[in-house]
């Protein structure tokens, strides 16, 4: 339909690039914005069973969210980690709020833990203190994927990672923002796209369960 309305309009008598015939193209994109808006809300409102019922919903890099997603009660909040699905899910008052993707630790070699866990910390602003880059004077990276008890290059200083929205919950594994990935490859932590990751630092309180199965 889209295109259908884009090809029709040159044909209608009288419509030019005069300032005159610019309503039409307005009503027309108006149109269009209101058939993509429909679309849209078509495709959010699914529900949670035919969201993980899709095909592509191991690999997805959608986010769902539910009704319950408006509410706000810490002490009735929860989230779980699910590690085969490298996937996540928010729960408010037992309904489940929001799903979402995740990164979590890269497989043999540092997985992140099973097991219940609480929010010990929350940081909107953090830097690891164990994995970043050696920057130089002016702020270059010098070296990167450096530990920070690795060799400095002459003239270096370590600079952790950053990890927004850093939610602290097993030691120094934690939630936060980065590259999420379809499978396995942070150092432990467990990252989340920031579209999510900021509604979970929002809802979520020192305390808060994180369960990691």
């Amino acid at each position: 339909m889209k295109r259908l309305i884009y090809l029709l309009l040159p044909l209608v008598p009288g419509v030019s690039c005069s300032p005159s015939s610019s309503s039409a193209h307005i009503a027309s994109y108006q149109l269009v914005s209101e058939m993509d808006e429909a679309l849209l809300n078509k495709r959010v409102s699914r529900t949670f069973e035919e969201f993980i019922a899709s095909p592509g919903y191991r690999t997805s890099r959608d986010v769902w969210k539910g009704a319950a997603i408006e509410w706000y009660d810490p002490k009735q909040t929860r989230v779980e980690i699910l590690l085969n699905q490298q996937r996540g899910r928010l729960y408010i008052k037992n309904q489940i709020a929001m799903d979402f993707p995740a990164c979590s630790g890269k497989s043999g070699s540092h997985d992140t833990p099973k097991g219940s866990f609480r929010i010990s910390e929350k940081k909107l602003e953090h830097r690891s203190t164990l994995y970043g880059a050696f920057v130089n004077a002016a702020g270059d990276v010098v070296k990167g994927s450096v530990r920070a008890s690795d060799k400095s290059p002459a003239g270096t200083t370590f600079q952790g990672t950053k990890m927004p929205y850093w939610m602290r919950f097993n030691g120094a594994i934690g939630m936060h923002t980065g590259p999420v990935l379809r499978d396995g490859a942070s150092h432990g932590c467990v990252r989340i796209p920031p579209e999510a990751c900021s509604i979970i630092y929002e809802k979520t309180a020192i305390g808060t369960p994180v369960i990691v199965k």
